[in-house]
């Protein structure tokens, strides 16, 4: 959940979609009928705190040994 710049109550995600295999971009509305804005950011992975333990196929074990 996002909170709305404006009136910082809490604001829905309505849509999203991956614009890149690690960003996506969300659409979000304020829950506020007063203010009702509609607006849009952006997620990003920027870092890994733990990397599985056991990969589920082996096409990711070999990512993983690569790295």
């Amino acid at each position: 959940m996002f909170h709305c710049p404006f009136c910082k109550q809490p604001a829905h995600a309505r849509t999203s979609r991956y614009l890149t295999e690690n960003l996506k971009q969300r659409y979000h509305q304020c829950i506020s009928i007063e203010c009702s804005a509609t607006f849009r950011t952006t997620e990003t992975l920027d870092s890994v705190i733990r990397r599985p333990a056991m990969p589920e196929n082996e096409s990711l074990q070999a990512d993983i040994q690569q790295q």
